[in-house]
């Protein structure tokens, strides 16, 4: 009998087909280009971000630099009252009437002190100054020039803590029983008086200008904040010229001031003593005003409030600031270029206004 042909047992395989397959691959696909485009778009998130923040940073940095000099301004030693403090020069005294800038050079000032001006480093009267829109200081301005439009800040006080009297250095020597009668800027080893532990002190003069570069060092086409400030070099009391952060491209002031009050009624701040200073003033600021306004000769600054604004050192592919910026007095500034940017401002009061 011959034996039937009977199923091996072996199971039927299957697998995908033709079009599963694609179907498969296509959503794979658009799953990848998913991830892979989120993952873009989280990484350029991460990337703004970081730029915003170092924008910032910078941004805050350069306040923080210039508001503690700020806040002492006029503070010479022991003494608030900038209109006391003369130049001794060998025992000879002059006032701070004749140290403005526009005036003959202070006698003894050496030729490295004048750099800037006659008298730039002993104008003593103005402790917080600006001027509007330009740089107006004979000694040049470095990094290609300063830029067309941003503003000069100078202030002047004396440095916080006790020092040694040195003649590479300019300093200002004060008592404290005696602050608005014995206060002297000199240059020597040795202080018009002898000096006394927490009665006779010696302390460094502070001077700074601040301004806005049109080049950053090494960087050509990146502004930078530069100051020209009051030190000692090779045992010398000279001005040097350096850079304080790259990336700034504009600086702003604006001066607080108390126009003063009108006691008698006339209709005009009172001057009693007919120094050209308004009598009555209470240390807050009623307006604003900008560097020049004949409003500055006689009322009391009591307020700085200034502006930066930082732009990045590189252009950003596919991104443009066409936001209008317009503060201060600037005209209204709309960039349309590929460079971001970030603007802060901050009001700083002086410790050293004049109350009554």
């Amino acid at each position: 009998m011959t034996p039937s042909n009977t199923s091996s047992g072996m199971g039927r395989q299957s697998g995908l087909s033709m079009i599963e397959l694609l179907v498969a691959l296509a959503i794979g696909s658009f799953l990848i280009i998913g991830a892979v485009t989120l993952q873009s778009q989280s990484r350029r998130n991460f990337d703004v971000g970081e730029q915003q923040a170092r924008l910032q940073e910078a941004a805050r940095y350069v306040i923080a630099t210039i508001e503690p000099d700020l806040q002492l301004a006029g503070v010479y030693g022991y003494s608030q009252d900038p209109s006391s403090v003369l130049w001794y020069n060998n025992g000879a005294l002059t006032s701070p009437s004749l140290l403005h800038t526009a005036m003959a050079r202070a006698p003894g000032l050496p030729d490295t002190l004048a750099t800037c001006g006659p008298n730039f480093a002993v104008n003593v009267l103005s402790t917080v100054a600006a001027t509007n829109g330009a740089f107006d200081l004979i000694c040049a301005a470095q990094g290609g020039g300063a830029v067309a439009g941003t503003d000069l800040l100078v202030m002047r006080h004396s440095a916080p803590g006790r020092q040694d009297a040195s003649v590479s250095k300019l300093q200002v020597y004060s008592e404290r029983l005696a602050a608005q009668t014995a206060t002297r800027i000199f240059l020597s080893d040795t202080p018009p008086d002898p000096l006394l532990d927490g009665q006779r002190e010696v302390r460094d003069m502070v001077v700074q200008a601040y301004y806005i570069a049109t080049n950053a060092v090494n960087r050509p086409g990146v502004p930078a904040l530069r100051v020209k400030l009051l030190t000692s070099d090779a045992g010398v009391p000279q001005f040097v010229d350096q850079e304080v952060i790259r990336g700034v491209e504009d600086l702003q002031v604006q001066f607080g001031v108390d126009p003063g009050d009108d006691i008698n009624g006339d209709g005009t701040p009172d001057d009693l003593n007919a120094n050209g200073m308004a009598d009555f003033v209470n240390g807050r600021a009623a307006q604003y005003v900008n560097a020049g306004d004949p409003l500055l000769n006689s009322a009391q600054v009591v307020a700085v409030r200034i502006w930066v604004r930082v732009r990045a050192e590189a252009p950003e592919r596919g991104f443009t600031d066409n936001r209008t910026y317009q503060y201060a007095d600037i005209q209204p500034f709309t960039p349309n270029d590929n460079f971001r940017r970030v603007l802060i401002s901050r009001t700083i009061y002086l410790r050293n206004s004049r109350q009554h």
